[in-house]
């Protein structure tokens, strides 16, 4: 079986396609931030951004981001602009590799305990 490694952004954009209509599962929602993200635009879009408690990651690929410090959790939308700021295009070493965060991945903060997480395959 062949495997392709793809963003967390396009991964939810495939469930969300290919949910059926009338299915009880809610769609993801998230919004993709790169250097050139209008953010009034962004924000008009999506006002869930401003009501609620949110997640910011990179979604570059990255393995054990939350081990690497690379996960905001529970921000309002001023610190998670602040944090991308702190990141976008600033050079990172993880691991082995060196380069350039250049998109982030924001969804809504839902709490859970450690021992809900999944990965899925």
């Amino acid at each position: 079986m062949a495997a392709k490694a793809i963003r967390e952004a396009t991964g939810k954009d495939l469930i969300n396609r290919k949910l059926l209509a009338g299915t009880k599962a809610a769609k993801c929602r998230f919004v993709s931030i790169t250097d050139s993200t209008d953010w009034i635009n962004i924000v008009n879009e999506h006002p869930w951004l401003k009501t609620e408690k949110l997640v910011v990651k990179p979604d570059q690929l990255i393995k054990r981001r939350g081990k690497l410090g690379l996960i905001k959790v529970n921000a309002d939308l001023v610190t998670v602009q602040k944090w991308i700021e702190q990141y976008m295009n600033k050079e990172q070493r993880i691991e082995k590799a060196i380069g350039k965060l250049k998109t982030f991945i924001i969804e809504p903060f839902i709490p859970h305990k450690s021992v809900s997480f999944s990965i899925v395959f």
